[in-house]
């Protein structure tokens, strides 16, 4: 242990509060709490840390701002437990159509098992790479159809077979270590876009995924990870790691114009349901509607 390097350290911290403490404390800062009972419900499933995060904009030096109620925190973290949901969803979109692109365009160049020899991409140490991971997710699958292919072709897996057990993650760092000619041809065909947005965007988008998928904060967050690449009209519209500038990427990237509609007519009524949600604490901007629009109307469906 002494000579493992941790981010975590032991010494003094703050004290433990049980969950009427926490409340009292929360009262103490000047919220207020009109049912008790519901409040110390809701403090208990969500971890005090966790709901006081969606307080940032609501007090200053530890003191909330007048008539600060305990039921407009817990809007906001609605609000954001919808947006998550949203972004997850969408998110399954791209990644179910991205599957399908990449198994159907590299088997129809290199053959069903092609995907399997490293010179059909970039850079074949990251392709072995990629290769022990998918063999590790393949492993441990038990769908019907990797038995059946497990067990009638001897673990000969044609790509869209194989494809089916990668992660997001992996299915991205794929896309990444495609050949130039072959990351374009998927970017324009199905996306309307030079390959570096792609190879940006999907880097995004599995980040965002992953922060919905496990319950992470959007709501007055910037997500650092992936800045957004967006073409210079867009460059000074919106802050490039906050929320929105991720669901623009995902939004982007829906497989057809029916779900586009459907992810922007989700986000208008989120807003319209959580109206203490102010817009500018996940990176909205006032036209973000019309950004949306423009960009719709100039995809590849």
């Amino acid at each position: 242990m002494d000579n493992i390097s941790f981010h975590l350290k032991i010494g003094e911290t703050k004290p433990f509060l049980s969950i009427d403490d926490q409340l009292d404390l929360l009262i103490k800062r000047g919220l207020i709490v009109s049912d008790r009972n519901n409040a110390l419900n809701i403090l208990n499933r969500t971890n005090y840390y966790r709901f006081s995060a969606y307080s940032l904009t609501l007090r200053k030096d530890n003191v909330f701002y007048p008539n600060i109620t305990f039921d407009n925190i817990y809007e906001l973290y609605r609000f954001d437990d919808a947006l998550r949901k949203i972004i997850f969803q969408h998110s399954q979109y791209v990644e179910i159509a991205l599957r399908s692109y990449i198994s159907y365009e590299h088997t129809k160049k290199y053959g069903p098992q092609g995907y399997m020899d490293n010179k059909n991409f970039s850079d074949p140490l990251y392709h072995t790479d990629f290769l022990l991971k998918l063999s590790n997710e393949i492993e441990k699958s038990d769908d019907l159809f990797v038995n059946h292919y497990k067990r009638d072709f001897d673990s000969m897996f044609p790509l869209w077979v194989a494809i089916e057990c990668s992660t997001f993650g992996n299915l991205s760092k794929l896309f990444k270590n495609m050949k130039p000619d072959d990351k374009t041809l998927i970017s324009k065909t199905y996306f309307g876009v030079n390959r570096s947005y792609i190879e940006n965007w999907l880097q995004a988008t599995v980040y965002a995924r992953n922060v919905a998928a496990h319950g992470g904060r959007f709501y007055n967050r910037k997500l650092r990870p992936v800045p957004l690449k967006l073409a210079s009209k867009y460059s000074q519209a919106f802050d490039r790691c906050s929320a929105f500038a991720y669901i623009y990427a995902i939004y982007k990237m829906q497989p057809t114009k029916a779900l586009s509609q459907s992810m922007r007519s989700e986000l208008t009524t989120l807003f319209d349901s959580y109206p203490f949600a102010l817009k500018k604490h996940v990176g909205f901007p006032d036209n973000w509607l019309d950004i949306l629009n423009e960009s719709e109307n100039k995809k590849a469906y």
